[in-house]
């Protein structure tokens, strides 16, 4: 049994044109982004504003802010990162568990911060 000549044809294009499509997709996956904004929230590209859940930092202008900032940004820049959001938090954004490489974030911030 022979499949047609222009069956074939069309079967071959739609494979071309679908292939570069997944490609994007995961693409667009991959690429989050994240700004800092403080030591326990920033923003990401795709949740918006992200506050991670049970942590408190230093604000601008107290002692330890930039450094909580750096930790912050450092760990943000690891991969995989899941972002599982909790509730909305009343300033516009949301308030989620953040585990970046298997790991939870709010416990390496927790250990970071006691003595």
């Amino acid at each position: 049994m022979q499949i047609p000549l222009f069956i074939l044809i069309i079967l071959l294009i739609l494979l071309f044109l679908l292939i570069p499509a997944f490609r994007l997709r995961s693409r667009l996956i991959e690429k989050e982004t994240f700004v800092v904004i403080d030591g326990s929230s920033f923003w990401s590209s795709r949740w918006g504003k992200v506050k991670i859940d049970g942590v408190e930092s230093p604000q601008k202008g107290e002692p330890e802010y930039g450094e909580a900032k750096r930790f912050l940004s450092d760990m943000l820049k690891l991969r995989p990162i899941t972002i599982t959001p909790i509730r909305k938090n009343r300033r516009a954004g949301i308030v989620a568990r953040v585990i970046v490489r298997g790991e939870d974030l709010a416990e390496k911030i927790k250990k970071i911060k006691s003595p």
